[in-house]
């Protein structure tokens, strides 16, 4: 048997055993992916459709846990899981370098960025003015002095309050000096409050971080990884029905959200009308493993016989299957 056939067996059938439903969060997944994702870089073509659908089942557990979290009013776990990226680095810019050295008057950011973009070229990407690039990539522009550095952001924590310490000590010059009553300049990076009868001169993160830093998306959701690998290797039919059922999570999420803010521990107050059961469990995702159970039966007719033409796949040659040995 081959070696990365028998690692895929071993691995489905660990995964098949260690599934454990009130247990299930994004670090099971994430740890199974990147366990795939070793098993995928040392594979060769025939071995990609067995790949893929090791990684659907990967997405089936995700839209399970998608609709468990909705269901459960789980604001963070579910935006977390859906929605935001799980390593963002913040790139510190050398803004008095890139200024005087090369006459930059605009905007340092998006001039960054642009560099970065003529340097790379198609391993450049963008998400909402965020760049999407391999951090091994921004190495060139720590050595020209462009980076400073480059800090991983703290997942559930202020960008304001994580970076607060970051600012170079030039600008820290700013905090606890107190100014006169005369009015600010537009733009200013600095914010003035109260103190007493004083008033106290105090630097305005925000501003600093929106003129001083790039940021860069390291790894996205955990659904969308799995949605953006798979989008050219699962069948159109099936990946609809899968952004079918993140949509009803996403409703599901509201609806409980909405309700929670006009009732008591709703929907699962014992005081709410048995009329109103039948809407509430209606938008209710009550996902099941069922979508799981059928990726993974096609899995084993896979295995049984290599062959076998899965209709979960797309009839597509071979080699557009090679992004999945990358992932």
């Amino acid at each position: 048997m081959d070696m990365t056939i028998g690692d895929l067996i071993k691995f489905n059938d660990f995964l098949d055993s260690t599934i454990d439903l009130k247990k299930l969060d994004e670090e099971f997944i994430t740890l199974r992916q990147v366990e795939l994702g070793g098993i995928s870089k040392n594979s060769d073509v025939k071995c990609l459709p067995f790949i893929a659908l090791s990684y659907a089942k990967l997405l089936e557990l995700t839209v399970l846990l998608a609709g468990k979290y909705a269901d459960n009013c789980q604001i963070t776990d579910f935006g977390d899981l859906v929605v935001n990226p799980r390593h963002i680095d913040v790139c510190i810019l050398n803004t008095r370098l890139i200024k005087e050295d090369y006459g930059v008057t605009d905007s340092v950011p998006i001039w960054f960025r642009k560099q970065v973009h003529k340097c790379i070229e198609w391993q450049y990407s963008e998400d909402l003015g965020r760049m999407v690039v391999d951090p091994s990539l921004l190495f060139p522009f720590v050595e020209k002095g462009l980076l400073l550095r480059i800090v991983k952001k703290e997942r559930h924590r202020r960008l304001s309050d994580q970076f607060r310490d970051s600012i170079p000590v030039a600008a820290q010059s700013a905090f606890s000096k107190y100014v006169a009553e005369e009015p600010l300049c537009a733009h200013t990076p600095v914010k003035v409050v109260s103190c007493g009868n004083a008033r106290i001169e105090c630097l305005d993160v925000a501003s600093w971080l929106a003129s001083s830093t790039v940021l860069n998306i390291v790894k996205d959701s955990l659904k969308n990884d799995l949605m953006n690998v798979l989008c050219g290797v699962l069948s159109d039919d099936y990946l609809k029905s899968i952004n079918k059922k993140f949509e009803k999570a996403h409703n599901s999420l509201d609806y409980i959200n909405m309700g929670r803010k006009n009732f008591v521990n709703f929907p699962y107050d014992e005081e709410v009308p048995i009329a109103e059961w039948t809407e509430i469990n209606n938008t209710l995702c009550h996902f099941t493993l069922d979508g799981y159970g059928l990726i993974n039966s096609e899995l084993d007719k896979l295995f049984s016989n290599p062959f076998y033409k899965s209709p979960f796949l797309k009839r597509l040659s071979t080699p557009s299957f090679g992004h999945l040995a990358e992932f």
